[in-house]
């Protein structure tokens, strides 16, 4: 079976707080930690390397549903790469 490797580039719209944007933008990269994605991220977008793009979708809509009453909107766009970029990914830099 052949394994598919996709690469995803996610920026997250805030529109309905008042509060620290980063904050809920932190708490998505933290979602997405605590269940084992590669990514990389900067204030602006969240890239994601993964072979599971059902368990990236649920976790998309498990964000969703945690901050909608916030009107978050994701704008997603996907590729299909090679294997994993060699990096690690630091808790400082979350």
């Amino acid at each position: 079976m052949l394994i598919t490797m996709i690469k995803a580039q996610l920026s997250l719209y805030i529109f309905n707080y008042n509060g620290d944007r980063g904050e809920i933008i932190r708490e998505f990269w933290k979602i997405l930690k605590e269940n084992h994605f590669n990514f990389k991220a900067n204030s602006f977008s969240t890239i994601v390397w993964t072979d599971d793009d059902k368990k990236l979708f649920e976790i998309l809509y498990f964000t969703y549903e945690k901050f909608k009453k916030y009107r978050i909107v994701f704008d997603i766009k996907i590729s299909n790469v090679g294997p994993y970029p060699d990096f690690e990914i630091k808790d400082s830099e979350l």
